[in-house]
């Protein structure tokens, strides 16, 4: 694997909700007055009413805003993106675990990015050649607590005469900065096969200016096995993490339950 670095350091509501409608009767004492008495008016109002349920249910309606956008990637509509946000803004408000760098054993492990805010788009999407021929498959992150290491990894394939397969893996130190944040240094990147590096080549500072984690992240939601609804199926099941990075970035990640 030829290792790749880049001296550049990179500083690495409107929800969709069913309107709630009240209607308000009121007798209007500035209509004229008859012999028969008041003339009464009917005035309908519309107030948006916030996501509603625990974090299952919040999870549920994640999924299911989130099918189809390829975790966000390449742009989401503002209506969705703000129904996403919103959503997300709510499960926060769940989160338990007010100082989650205090005991890192929880986010250890294995995680996939269910959605972020980080797009490739434009000119930049044409560059990379992922308009066309170069497709983006899974989005994962290992969480090494005995070293302070995340291990990033974009998985990339290339259609056409010389399929290929391949990942961008770029490991990042951390430390604990306060209760919820840590401080991300990037120290190295690797993208495998050789000819993935061929197909990169030529803009590979720009995809590592996409995706370089340096700077610091606050972990504003995470999940405990023991909190999770043991009865539930799929990816709402799993413990999920929310973190906001200081370029205003949010990310999703989930991972399964420990059994």
């Amino acid at each position: 694997m030829r290792q790749l670095h880049t001296t550049q350091r990179l500083a690495c509501h409107t929800p969709h909700v069913a309107p709630c409608v009240r209607f308000l009767a009121r007798r209007s004492h500035a209509a004229r007055s008859s012999s028969n008495g008041f003339r009464s008016s009917v005035v309908a109002t519309v107030e948006p009413s916030g996501p509603t349920g625990g974090p299952h249910e919040i999870k549920t309606q994640l999924l299911s805003e989130l099918e189809g956008l390829d975790r966000g990637i390449f742009g989401v509509p503002a209506a969705k993106k703000a129904r996403i946000l919103a959503l997300i803004a709510e499960l926060e408000k769940h989160n338990t675990q007010t100082a989650p760098t205090a005991n890192l054993e929880t986010v250890a492990g294995d995680w996939r990015l269910l959605y972020s805010t980080i797009t490739i788009t434009g000119a930049k999407r044409t560059k990379l050649g992922l308009r066309e021929f170069v497709r983006l498959g899974e989005f994962t992150q290992h969480i090494d607590i005995a070293n302070n290491l995340a291990v990033n990894r974009i998985e990339f394939s290339v259609s056409g005469l010389s399929a290929i397969r391949g990942s961008l893996t770029i490991r990042a130190n951390y430390q604990v900065v306060s209760e919820q944040r840590v401080g991300i240094t990037y120290l190295d990147s690797a993208l495998t096969p050789a000819g993935l590096q061929k197909i990169f080549e030529a803009n590979l500072d720009l995809l590592l200016s996409i995706f370089n984690p340096e700077g610091h992240l606050d972990i504003t939601y995470l999940d405990l096995d023991s909190d999770l609804d043991l009865e539930a199926e799929g990816a709402a099941s799993g413990c999920w993490r929310v973190g906001r990075d200081n370029k205003g970035n949010v990310f999703l990640l989930a991972r399964p339950r420990k059994h």
